[in-house]
């Protein structure tokens, strides 16, 4: 049936059962693009930069990039009349994606947040006026919707006006406008919860992760491409792009064995929906570790003794992201649920260290990844209402 090209924002039925709309798909594929650039630029910052600069630059990045994912999907779940107004100010967003993934490098390198700021404000403003348009079509919840509206417009304003501070002021700046962004749903909710569906804001951040985790396969093509164009040894590199993915696939294997819309519904939805923030950031940053192993092991980079910690790092961090926001809420907190998480990720912590060659090193770390995911599925399976 064709959508017309208006109609009034309308509730939906939160318990009402769907999957995702071509709407979310396609904002999903911009987002893809943005993420894939970020980590990319991770990896290349890694060497200009060293670990800690890297980190706090693709963390900043990645922020601006979830975050206004998150507030897309909190509208779409509530509310989502498909007419041609929401596919013309989708594309919009989508435009204003297409920016902030472009303004990455930048971000990342220089930490120049100009064409971020901008392609922020193209998607946000968009928004503002489909909460203004909720407000107008469901009265009963009119309060909460002006408030989402009025707190993105004032605080979209903050951060333009951010990139007039003097260089100094801009990262203190950058935290406190991030800490005010989770002040403004918490004051919204107050007025009235959302008509939100659990099972499908789990879905949303199901696939968001899942869009994310393609930047590890992207890294794993990446390593094949440097064996068939260089001259560096081919089985190392392919061993690298066999590595990324099995990695991969054993994180996506652990981060889908809870329950997610369970805990979408349970009590500490906020604990679930801002922990996917460490979650997916630290799965993009697997994809950037490993290019920056298969970059070290093509060009036989000086130090890459530890080329393979990065990646390392990543994965203790999606492992104990994992743990802390799905697993322990579950009611998983006891017992081996309790011990395996946190033994694991110390393992492939030292396994750098106590391997001197990285394309080992990772190995282990494969390895021992896979040996987790074995033994917790067995353990998820003893328990029936994970589904």
């Amino acid at each position: 049936m064709t959508a017309p090209l208006y109609r009034p924002m309308r509730a939906r039925d939160p318990a009402e059962s769907r999957g995702q709309t071509p709407l979310e798909l396609l904002f999903d594929l911009a987002f893809a693009a943005a993420s894939g650039t970020a980590a990319i630029q991770f990896a290349d910052t890694l060497r200009a930069a060293g670990p800690a600069g890297a980190t706090l630059a693709f963390a900043l990045v990645f922020f601006a990039i979830w975050w206004a994912w998150l507030n897309f999907s909190w509208l779409m779940s509530a509310y989502d009349p498909g007419d041609g107004v929401t596919w013309l100010v989708t594309t919009v967003q989508v435009l204003g994606a297409c920016v902030l993934a472009a303004g990455v490098p930048a971000a990342a390198s220089e930490q120049d947040f100009t064409v971020i700021t901008i392609g922020y404000a193209v998607m946000r403003l968009p928004l503002a006026a489909q909460w203004l348009r909720a407000a107008a079509g469901d009265p009963a919840r009119r309060a909460t919707c002006l408030r989402y509206a009025a707190g993105l417009l004032v605080l979209q304003v903050a951060w333009l006006g951010r990139l007039a501070l003097p260089q100094g002021w801009q990262l203190p700046v950058f935290f406190l406008l991030a800490a005010a962004e989770f002040v403004v749903p918490a004051l919204a909710r107050q007025a009235g919860r959302m008509p939100t569906n659990p099972g499908h804001l789990a879905g949303r951040y199901g696939r968001f992760t899942l869009t994310v985790a393609a930047q590890v396969v992207a890294a794993a093509i990446f390593a094949i491409q440097q064996a068939l164009a260089g001259d560096a040894a081919r089985a190392p590199l392919v061993t690298v792009a066999v590595l990324a993915v099995g990695v991969v696939a054993c994180l996506l294997w652990l981060y889908h064995a809870p329950p997610h819309a369970r805990l979408a519904a349970g009590p500490l939805p906020r604990l679930w929906e801002y922990g996917h923030f460490p979650i997916v950031a630290a799965v993009g940053a697997v994809g950037a570790g490993a290019r920056f192993l298969a970059e070290a092991i093509g060009s036989n980079a000086v130090g890459q003794r530890w080329a393979a910690y990065p990646l390392a790092l990543a994965v203790a961090a999606a492992l104990t992201s994992i743990w802390l926001v799905c697993v322990l809420p579950a009611g998983r907190g006891t017992g081996r649920f309790l011990v395996r998480y946190p033994a694991c990720v110390a393992l492939i912590l030292l396994a750098p260290m106590a391997v001197p060659w990285p394309l080992w090193a990772a190995g282990a770390v494969a390895l021992l990844l896979l040996a987790l995911a074995a033994t917790e599925h067995r353990a998820w399976i003893a328990f029936p209402d994970t589904t």
